[in-house]
Order: structure tokens, then C-alpha cells, then sequence
């Protein structure tokens, strides 16, 4: 918005620098970017933020400018007529998208060039000079915010006016000689025969007034400010009327903007007022909401020290209606221009801004120390991710919005997810109940760019019926270690991603011997390689090889995607375990392998759990260390059974060595459970 200081001056005199008027205007909310020179005239460029429409006019800064520097402000008068009792035909179909239309016959007028105060005040702020009667109505806008259009009557085809919906196809040349197509959503003036103009853009070219026009029809009208927003995107053109109406025009100045250009008209250009009709279908309701405050509740929000007198004095400068009471509290009624004014929090800002935010006294704010306690969901969750990234996997971030033909293509189907009422795109439907379909479109993104070995990571939410959940999910394809020093390259399995799962659930206070992994068919998991987690009996999440039908449905031309989805909330709430130091033994350990034939129904899991249960009870020695060592299938087996080593640590509970025979007694006891309980064979 740009405002002219010789302009400015017709109605308030600042009587401070250049310099000084823009810091007051800045303070006030109405930021100034930029100053410069034009002739002998100074122009001011405005932010004007989107709930100010009343600034986007010469009064209306002359007024905020009058309330902040405390000075009067001249106001042009408007001469009181009586108007003929003829009407002009106007007619308003769409009555949603015009509220009321006012139009004004004067015939006989003599088009001419304008008074050369006119055109230099509109040159100042980049307007090109037409004519006297185009000049006013761009002058009218330009100083009451209202806007205004001029048509040649006499080129109206049946002397009429309607206001309507743009037919299918219809065209109109504005009148910046373009030629424009119309649709039902844009709202147009139009005449028995034709548009002749776009309502509330721009007028067009067949009823301009030339130097020809001996009679006029000046419109002024209230159209709806959406509608009109939409109609300019659409046929890609903005103007000084469509951004005003845009953004909301007074209601009331759609009659006192058209009587003050039909005084300058009459003026400059002679001619008569022959008919006039005022056709209002609405009445716009103002929301101008009784407000009630008092001065010690401003005084305390703004750190200030004013009287009664001072608060009303300054909302009467804003032109709002104040009434007071003896106790200090005001009844504040906003003008009707002033739409953006709802809440008493409103008034206070009103009086900020006028007072100058940087007028009002400064005061350290009073804080309280307290001790927060850091939030153990966060610091598990950073100590989960830094646990990954350790291990070499990167992290990444996807959209928790998804479709439902994700969940389908990865054989999920059948989880419903959050509905979105709303959705921006087809592709962001329902809130995702699950991270594989985020994490298998970050792996075909990757490998369709070349990226082979991935290892990536995601600790975000999942949505289901039951509310969200903190959820961990992980992905990895591709080699093990792409290291030039090993000869054999060899890809990533199922045991690698569950080790690091391990690793990283120790370090949140998850011991190992907590943790099972059972065998569970999931339909988006291989057959055979589809595992389901437990941390103390209770699942948590599952892991295994994503299905190779999913990976088709996908296009993921990687054929071992290891999967693992991890709720996390129950790993949240573990609490990390008290480390306290214990001196190194000075003692020798003892170690001795168990090697077993077991059937496939037993896990090394079953057997480790059996191990430790029976060590336990042991008085004289302790078990210091448990290792699983090797697995074995092949001919010298059985083809229903497999092949396992442990290796057993033991030390003395006691300070002192072991005795050979104490060591062999733990341990065939220890064998004895296994092949008693779990049915193994010793090799």
C-alpha cells in the first residue's frame, strides 16, 4: 500500500520529520518498508496486514496517523441531495454475491482532463490520468477505500443493469484490450445482451467512457469478498478494486464513496443527476460486539499507568464509541470498518499500538526458578536414536499421513488407520497404522537411485482405534559390511537386525535375557522368517524378511528387506538399572562347551532360559557368561533336528579358583535339565 505525504496532508498535518512519522507509523502496526521521492512528494510504502482493509485508504491512514500524533483530521464534507425519484434499471440475480448496489444516471457530462490536483496526486502513487470522471472514481478509491466504476450508459444495451453469474463460455474484452473467458463461478455486470464487466476486477471495453460519453452510470456496490477473490485467481487478474474487495469493504461506504465521487463529477464535468436506484438485498450485519474492560485490566496487560480519560481519548481518535462508569470500566463499541475487533484482548492492543509499543514502560518479567525434571520419554527416544546411528544406521523422516493403497501393496489391508476428513492429496488419506508402508517408499526411492545398501530408521507414531503410539520402525537391504578387506561380500540377514535391536534395548535397561523372539507368520513377512518380540512376556512388535510378494507389488528389486516394527512405549518406561562397579575376579575363569542336537520347535532362546534357571540356585559357582556359538544342519544330523554350541563361563562364588570338580558338577547338572526338560541330544 502506498500512501502519499502531499496527499496525506488534505486531511491531518503531522508537523514532524519524514524520518519520525515513519517510526510512529511502524510502532503503531503499520509498518513502513520503504520511503521515497516523487517530485516534490514524499511516498510511504506499507505492510498493511490482511485485518486492516480500513488502512488500504487515504482516511484511513489520515486517521490513524491523526490518533497517534494527536492531531485533528479534516474530513471532505459531502453535500446532502436530494435524489430524483426515477430508478435506474438494475437487476440483482446472484443476491449471495452482491449485497447492494447503488447506481447513480448523470447525463450530460463533458469528459474532459481532470484538475491538475487530481492527477498529481493519483501520478504520485503510479496511477495513469484517463480522464476527469475515470480519474475521480479512481480518486474516490484511493481516498474512501470504496470502489467505484464509470459506465458510457448510453452503450448499455437496453439501458440496464444486472448483476449475474458468467455463462458457460462467455468472453469479455477488459479494458486493458485482453480478452478474457468466462465461467458460472465469476460474477459479472452485465447488460440485456452482454458482460460488460468483471464485478469487482475490472470493468470492460465496450462501456468505458471515452471523450465521446455524454451520460454516465457510476456503480458502487458491495460484492462478496470470496467471490471476488476467486474470480481473480481465475481469470488471472488483480486490481486496485479486486484487492480492496478482497479484503473486505466498509458497508457504509458504498453509499458515501458514491456521493462523494457523484460531487466531484458534478464539479469537474458538469451534467445532471437523472436516476438514481439504491437496491439492497441485505442489510451486512456489522459484528460490532459490545466490549467491556476496565482501565486497571489494560494498565496491567500493557505494564502502563493511564488514566480513564487517556483510554477514551484515544479509542475516540480510532472513531470508537466509548462510554464509561465511575468505576474505571468502559463499554466499547467498534465502528463498523472494524470487523477484526472481538475480544477484549483487542481493545488492549489498540491502545498499545496507538501509546507506541516502544512508549510503554520495560520491566523484567517475574520467573520463578523450579527444577523441571528432563522428560524420560525424550531422553529414551534420543538415547534410541543415537544407539542406531552408532550402529551405522541413518535416520529418516517420513509422512505419517499414507493411503490405503500403501497399506494393500505391503498386505495390510486389513489395518484401518485414522480416516482424514480433509486430505490435501490422494496419496495423505488415513493417519498410517503402521511404519512399513512409510519405510518400503523410502527404499524404492533409494534404490531406484542407485542406492543399494541401506540401513535406515524411523522413531515416530503410529494411529489405530486405540489412540497413537510411539513407535520404532527400521529397514535394511543390501550387504552386510562393504569393507574391501573382506573377500567374501555377503548380505545383511535376519540375525543381523535382531542384534542390533538387542544391542540397542540393553542399553535402555533391556536386558537380553528379557527379551524373546517367537516365531509368528505375519502376512507381509516370508514364510519361516517371520518373528514376534516379547519384553517380559508381553509382545512388543515383530521382525522379520518383508514378504517377496510385497516387494513385486512394490517393484523393489531387492530380494532380502529385513523389517522390524518396535512399540516403544513400554520401553519408555523401563527403568535404566543402578551400574555399580565390581572389581575384575582375580580368579581364573573356567569355560566349557555344551554341543546338542535339538529339535527345530526348540529355540536358543528356550535353551539359554533353561541354562540360567538351572545355574542359579548354585552356591559355589556362579555362571559369568553365556555365549550361543554355532548352529549346524547337514548330513551328519538328523534332518528333523539341528546342530547347537553354547559356551558356559564359570567363576567360584567365593574368593578363590574353582575346583575342576565343581566346574563338572554345574555343568552336567546343567545338561542333565536340558536333555530332562527340553528333550536335547548331547553330541
Amino acid at each position: 500500500m502506498k500512501i502519499s505525504l502531499n496527499w496525506l496532508k488534505d486531511y491531518v498535518t503531522p508537523g514532524i520529520s519524514v524520518e519520525k512519522l515513519a517510526h510512529r507509523l511502524t510502532m503503531a502496526g503499520l509498518e513502513v518498508e520503504k520511503i521515497s521521492s516523487v517530485g516534490d512528494d514524499t511516498i510511504f510504502e506499507l505492510e498493511i496486514t490482511p485485518n486492516r482493509p480500513d488502512c488500504l485508504n487515504m482516511l484511513g491512514m489520515a486517521r490513524e496517523t491523526a490518533a497517534i500524533l494527536k492531531k485533528p483530521r479534516r474530513i471532505p464534507k459531502v453535500k446532502k441531495r436530494v435524489w430524483p425519484k426515477q430508478k435506474c434499471a438494475i437487476v440483482i440475480d446472484d443476491k449471495k454475491a452482491c449485497s447492494r448496489y447503488i447506481g447513480t444516471l448523470i447525463e450530460g457530462v463533458s469528459i474532459k482532463s481532470s484538475d491538475e490536483k487530481i492527477i498529481k496526486h493519483l501520478m504520485t502513487l503510479g496511477q495513469r490520468p484517463v480522464n476527469n470522471v475515470v480519474d475521480i472514481t479512481n480518486f474516490c478509491l484511493m481516498e474512501t477505500g470504496q470502489p467505484l466504476h464509470a459506465f458510457d450508459y448510453d452503450k448499455l444495451a437496453g439501458g440496464k443493469i444486472i448483476v449475474r453469474r458468467a455463462r458457460k463460455g462467455e468472453k469479455i474484452v477488459t479494458i486493458d484490450d485482453v480478452e478474457r473467458e468466462l465461467d458460472p463461478s465469476i460474477l459479472v455486470i452485465a447488460d440485456e445482451k452482454r458482460a460488460v464487466a468483471i464485478a469487482g476486477v475490472m470493468g470492460g471495453k465496450a462501456t468505458e467512457v471515452t471523450g465521446a460519453t455524454k451520460n454516465i452510470l457510476l456503480e458502487s456496490a458491495y460484492f462478496d469478498p470470496v467471490l471476488i477473490r476467486r474470480a481473480s485467481r481465475k481469470v488471472g487478474l488483480s486490481s486496485d478494486s479486486s484487492y480492496r474487495f478482497e479484503r473486505g469493504v466498509d458497508y457504509r461506504t458504498v453509499e458515501g464513496g458514491a456521493a462523494r465521487a457523484v460531487d466531484l463529477i458534478l464539479e469537474s464535468a458538469g451534467g445532471k443527476i437523472t436516476k438514481r436506484a439504491d437496491v439492497i438485498v441485505a442489510r451486512k450485519k456489522s459484528a460490532r460486539t459490545r466490549i467491556t474492560i476496565s482501565k486497571d485490566t489494560i494498565n496491567a496487560r500493557i505494564g502502563a499507568s493511564l488514566t480513564s480519560v487517556q483510554y477514551k481519548d484515544i479509542l475516540k481518535r480510532l472513531d470508537f464509541n466509548v462510554t464509561g462508569s465511575k468505576t474505571g470500566a468502559f463499554t466499547i463499541v467498534p465502528p463498523s470498518f472494524r470487523e477484526d475487533i472481538k475480544a477484549a484482548e483487542d481493545i488492549v492492543e489498540e491502545v498499545a499500538r496507538i501509546v507506541g509499543y516502544d512508549n510503554l514502560p520495560l520491566s523484567f518479567p517475574l520467573i520463578k526458578a523450579s527444577t523441571i525434571p528432563p522428560d524420560p520419554t525424550r531422553l529414551a527416544r534420543r538415547k534410541m536414536r543415537e544407539l542406531f546411528l552408532a550402529q551405522g544406521f541413518d535416520e529418516v523422516i517420513t509422512y505419517t499421513m499414507i493411503n490405503r493403497k500403501g497399506l494393500e501393496m505391503s498386505n495390510q489391508g486389513d489395518l484401518q488407520g485414522v480416516e482424514i476428513f480433509n486430505p490435501l492429496t490422494q496419496d495423505q488419506e488415513i493417519m498410517r497404522p503402521s511404519m512399513l508402508p512409510s519405510l518400503l517408499s523410502v527404499v524404492l526411492s533409494n534404490a531406484n537411485r542407485g542406492q543399494k545398501n541401506i540401513r535406515f530408521f524411523e522413531t515416530g507414531k503410529i494411529y489405530t482405534a486405540k489412540g497413537e503410539t510411539d513407535t520404532l520402525g527400521v529397514i535394511m537391504t543390501g550387504l552386510r559390511e562393504d569393507d574391501w578387506r573382506c573377500v567374501k561380500k555377503e548380505d545383511a540377514d535376519y540375525y543381523d537386525l535382531k542384534g542390533a535391536f538387542e544391542q540397542a534395548f540393553d542399553s535402555l535397561g533391556i536386558e537380553k535375557k528379557r527379551i524373546r523372539v517367537q516365531s509368528q507368520q505375519e502376512e507381509f513377512l516370508a514364510d519361516g522368517q517371520s518373528s514376534a518380540v516379547f519384553v517380559d512376556g508381553k509382545k512388543v512388535g515383530v521382525i522379520g524378511k518383508v514378504g517377496e510378494d510385497v516387494l513385486d507389488k512394490w517393484d523393489i528389486k531387492q530380494k532380502n528387506v529385513l523389517f522390524a516394527e518396535i512399540d516403544m512405549e513400554g520401553a519408555y518406561k523401563q527403568k535404566k538399572p543402578v551400574v555399580r562397579y565390581k572389581p575384575v575376579s582375580e580368579f581364573p575363569a573356567i569355560s566349557r562347551d555344551i554341543s546338542l542336537a535339538v529339535q527345530a520347535n526348540i529355540t536358543a532362546h528356550d535353551i539359554e532360559e533353561a541354562i540360567r534357571k538351572t545355574v542359579e540356585g548354585e552356591k559355589q559357582v556362579v555362571l559369568t557368561d553365556l555365549r550361543f556359538i554355532e548352529k549346524y544342519e547337514g548330513d551328519q544330523i538328523a534332518k528333523d533336528q539341528r546342530g547347537l554350541i553354547f559356551s558356559l563361563t564359570y567363576q567360584s562364588c567365593q574368593s578363590r579358583t574353582l575346583r575342576d570338580e565343581e566346574v563338572t558338577e554345574a555343568h552336567e547338572k546343567v545338561c542333565d535339565v536340558l536333555v530332562r526338560d527340553l528333550g536335547v541330544i548331547r553330541r
